[in-house]
């Protein structure tokens, strides 16, 4: 796709407008980042677990940040 076919479907700003520079990002980085490793210490937990308690606790804690890093992000693009 084309510069001019992503103009003419209103994809993009008026030339005018182009400063050079991406827009900072929304999204807080410390809560994204915060649920993103209860994610992965989630994971490690449902290996050690081996079916047993540890696995339950790390599919609650995968669950949680899974729903809690989404939201964090969309709640970033809502802002926008």
């Amino acid at each position: 796709m084309s510069l001019s076919d992503l103009e003419k479907m209103k994809l993009l700003r008026p030339k005018s407008e182009w400063t050079g520079k991406a827009d900072k990002s929304r999204v807080n980085l410390i809560l994204a980042s915060l649920t993103a490793a209860i994610g992965i210490a989630g994971c490690v937990f449902m290996i050690m677990g081996n079916g047993h308690f540890l696995t339950w606790m790390g599919l609650l804690m995968f669950a949680v940040s899974l729903i809690g890093f989404s939201w964090t992000n969309l709640r970033g693009v809502w802002k926008a």
